[in-house]
């Protein structure tokens, strides 16, 4: 209806210039003047309005069909634009720095919406990556990188700086402490087995009461000992213990028996097949359960996920520091990418218009903006028809 309202005028301004042709009657002279400047107007700006889109009746005519030979010109200089005024550092940051980002996200976090969105991101990219790590290629291509890094590995020297990292961190000590506590639990509650064990191996004629008095003594003895050096950080044992693990720990990085051993040891573990199929045994295992969990409904992966989308929303919304922190390096990270990656992000828009057909490209934008397009000739029938009274009253006058 539109593309005919302008035919229509047109259509009238002809027929009133022809009504109006020679006749004598003064008010004839002005109809006559507007209806010949209407048909001017229109058919001028139907040649503007075309000429963007193609050639006029076909007619190669210069500077017509703008928008397909212009394409891609169009495009750059749109990007360029983008890139300038859009996508300027100055003008993201004044406006990220007009709104607290930090609590936007804690708030959402809060919401029940948002900790299912966390929950379902979560457990579908743990999902992906456990199904991946099923594929015979992931299987393959971490056997070989294992055995890449393995093979690389000089083991007694790096098991001597693991040891002396401990001695000089006193780190070695509170391993000897957990152990001497571990021993003196399991050696307190199997006295009893132990006793039987003495009694059965003891010669026939040794009488069994000395046995016990003997093993119960010795067993008292050595719980003694363990209790006083899991409660003396002093004690003289600890000192010899001290001394044999800086020992061992510069033996095993400078003693070429220990590095042929941890030489061996290594080729030992990359030529086993089978232990490396009991690793990996092991690991298949561990991702089913996991898997398992993430398709229950209950899953306690999902729940865990939850629970610290929630903790670290409350954190976030009572600390004010935080936000203050979070927004400043949220700001930051927007800025520096823009500024690194705007060009590549405007690139976006001239490559797209680049791909696109010309004529296709005129055809797509002539139907948005159509209907402007029919008023803009609609008005130039009206405002050529009104210019032709102004001329013709400057005449008349």
């Amino acid at each position: 209806m539109m593309k005919r309202l302008p035919l229509l005028l047109l259509g009238l301004m002809a027929v009133l210039f022809l009504l109006t042709l020679n006749r004598p009657e003064g008010w004839a002279g002005w109809l006559q003047a507007f209806a010949e400047a209407g048909m001017v107007g229109a058919l001028a700006d139907w040649f503007a309005v075309v000429a963007l889109f193609r050639h006029p009746m076909g007619l190669p005519i210069p500077h017509t069909a703008i928008i397909p030979n212009r394409k891609n010109e169009i495009g750059d200089n749109l990007a360029r634009f983008v890139a300038d005024h859009f996508l300027d550092p100055a003008v993201v940051r004044a406006r990220l720095q007009g709104v607290n980002l930090a609590r936007k996200a804690a708030t959402w976090l809060k919401s029940p919406p948002g900790q299912a969105r966390v929950q379902d991101l979560g457990v579908r990219v743990a999902q992906w990556m456990l199904g991946a790590l099923h594929e015979a290629r992931v299987r393959g291509f971490i056997g070989r990188l294992g055995s890449r890094q393995l093979a690389q590995l000089d083991l007694a020297p790096l098991l001597g700086k693991t040891l002396d990292w401990l001695v000089q961190d006193r780190r070695h000590q509170e391993v000897l402490t957990q152990s001497l506590r571990f021993a003196l639990v399991t050696l307190h509650d199997h006295r009893e087995t132990i006793r039987g064990n003495v009694q059965r191996e003891s010669p026939w004629w040794l009488p069994g009461f000395i046995d016990d008095r003997v093993v119960v003594q010795m067993l008292d003895r050595i719980e003694t000992l363990l209790l006083e050096m899991s409660l003396d950080p002093d004690h003289r044992l600890r000192g010899d213990f001290d001394r044999w693990a800086s020992g061992w720990a510069e033996t095993l990085q400078s003693s070429p028996e220990y590095r042929d051993w941890g030489t061996q040891l290594k080729t030992d573990l990359l030529a086993n097949p089978g232990l490396q199929d009991y690793l990996y045994g092991l690991w298949a295992d561990l991702v089913a359960g996991l898997e398992k969990d993430l398709h229950d409904p209950d899953s306690r992966i999902r729940e865990e996920l939850g629970r610290s989308a929630a903790g670290l929303a409350a954190g976030l919304e009572s600390d004010q520091a935080m936000q203050d922190w979070a927004n400043a390096w949220l700001v930051e990270l927007a800025v520096v990418t823009v500024e690194e990656n705007r060009h590549a992000m405007a690139s976006l828009i001239s490559d797209t218009v680049r791909s696109w057909d010309a004529r296709e490209t005129s055809q797509r934008i002539e139907a948005a903006i159509g209907r402007d397009l029919q008023f803009i000739r609609v008005n130039g029938t009206l405002v050529g028809g009104l210019v032709g009274l102004a001329i013709h009253a400057v005449k008349y006058l």
